[in-house]
Formats: C-alpha cells, structure tokens, sequence
C-alpha cells in the first residue's frame, strides 16, 4: 500500500483537475445570469495547496520526525 501523503497527492490532485473543469464550465456557460455556488478558484487554490504540502511529505522534502 502506498503512503498516505502520496495517496492525499493523488486525490487533492484529481480534486484540483475537476474544480479546474468546473471553472471553465462555468465561464463558458451560455446563460450569464444563471449562477452558480461552487468558489472554484478557492478549490482549485486549497487543491493545489493540499497537493504540494503532502507531495512534499511523501518524497521525504519535509519530515515528520
């Protein structure tokens, strides 16, 4: 089984990858006043947070000893 901070790498990533997709959907839409709820950029910014920090963790970059 793979560590945890490499396994928190890959699902802050892939939570990055969709509020990414949900951003563009959401610029792109047809109906400008239909709004939406989702803070996609603050996703996508706390995502890429949370994967950095654990992608640092699992490669031995900072320690937790």
């Amino acid at each position: 089984m793979p560590p945890l901070w490499i396994v928190m790498c890959g699902l802050s990533g892939t939570v990055a990858v969709i509020a990414e997709i949900g951003n563009r959907r959401r610029n792109n839409r047809r109906d400008i006043e239909d709004v939406g709820f989702m803070p996609w950029p603050t996703i996508t910014a706390l995502a890429l947070l949370t994967f950095g920090i654990s992608l640092a963790f699992g490669l031995g970059f900072i320690s937790t000893e």
